[in-house]
């Protein structure tokens, strides 16, 4: 005979979702102290019983999971690195901090991710954007009421974003070109950089073909676009490529290769990463502001758990950082 009931049971009778009734028990997530006053006054009432959690417990640390789209393989993800350092930076100890790849093709991790984020075991959330995959756990977030922030725009998510402007970095970049007396533009691409294509095609007036070679993220790509471009491209004095890393391995080629940098080519990199400015030469970047990017989600999410919500994007410019590359 069966001596208590069930989650479900007690979170039909109580009229809340299972996931509220687990954060109620753990003390994780966002919950209002009336609801969870109501939920545990419940259980006593109807000999619910919430197994071997207990509510702040000592023991107990509350979880925060970083989730980015793995997207390349092979070769470190270092605008994910430097965004995740300053995450953990600002948050301090008080929290389990969990750095989570997904695969798109792996629905293990998202399966996954959905029943921590219903077990209550899941305090809050911060999910990159880049791949559906990435809107799904947005959307497994919000409807578990699980605190989450976004890097990037999302289609369908208007609130709890950090934003930065792809599109207005890449018309610097242009923009500087044509300024310096450049005529014949390259594009190295990456992934979904449609927005930086026209902010670099606008930079130079908008009237310019711009011939863009298929790139990718990692420092192998950049060595054989170089390869490419002075094949298909010999007029060529002036590159931006998608990635700081594939600057970084356009650069090593050219070395190799005799072509003077920036005398024939001159090369400006995205992201600005630290290694850019040690490197030889050093790398003109467009500068993301990646740490202020990581400080930023983790303060939107530090207001979200403590009660506030549907908090407004955030916008982190974008500045052109030129160096000897150029």
């Amino acid at each position: 005979m069966r001596n208590r009931i069930t989650i479900q049971e007690f979170a039909e009778k109580t009229g809340v979702s299972i996931a509220t009734v687990s954060r109620a028990f753990t003390g994780n997530g966002r919950i209002s102290l009336e609801t969870r006053k109501r939920i545990l006054n419940s259980a006593q009432k109807y000999g619910y019983f919430a197994g071997s959690r207990k509510l702040n417990s000592e023991n107990h640390i509350p979880e925060l999971v970083f989730f980015y789209p793995e997207i390349y393989t092979g070769e470190p993800d270092y605008f994910i690195s430097e965004i995740t350092v300053n995450i953990k930076r600002h948050l301090g100890n008080e929290h389990v901090f969990t750095v989570t790849p997904f695969d798109e093709n792996d629905d293990h991790i998202i399966d996954s991710a959905k029943a921590r984020m219903l077990s209550g075991s899941v305090a809050g959330v911060i999910v990159v954007a880049g791949t559906p995959g990435a809107g799904k756990l947005a959307g497994m977030a919000e409807s578990c009421s699980v605190p989450y922030v976004l890097i990037g725009k999302i289609p369908g998510f208007d609130y709890n974003t950090v934003l930065h402007d792809n599109e207005y970095g890449a018309f610097l970049a242009g923009k500087y070109f044509r300024e310096t007396g450049r005529r014949h533009p390259v594009y190295l691409s990456g992934h979904l950089d449609s927005a930086k294509r026209r902010g670099f095609k606008r930079g130079f007036g908008g009237t310019e073909r711009i011939p863009v070679i298929p790139g990718g993220a990692g420092f192998r790509f950049g060595v054989n676009a170089l390869n490419y471009i002075r094949a298909h491209y010999p007029e060529a004095d002036c590159v931006l490529c998608a990635t700081d890393i594939m600057a970084m391995g356009l650069l090593k080629e050219a070395e190799g290769r005799g072509v003077r940098i920036p005398a024939d080519l001159a090369v400006i990199g995205f992201d600005d990463i630290a290694v850019s400015r040690f490197f030889t030469p050093a790398l003109s970047s467009v500068s993301l502001h990646l740490g202020t990017i990581g400080k930023v989600a983790a303060e939107l999410l530090e207001r979200q758990l403590n009660g506030k919500t549907n908090l407004p994007p955030e916008v982190v410019s974008c500045d052109l950082i030129l160096r000897q590359s150029t």
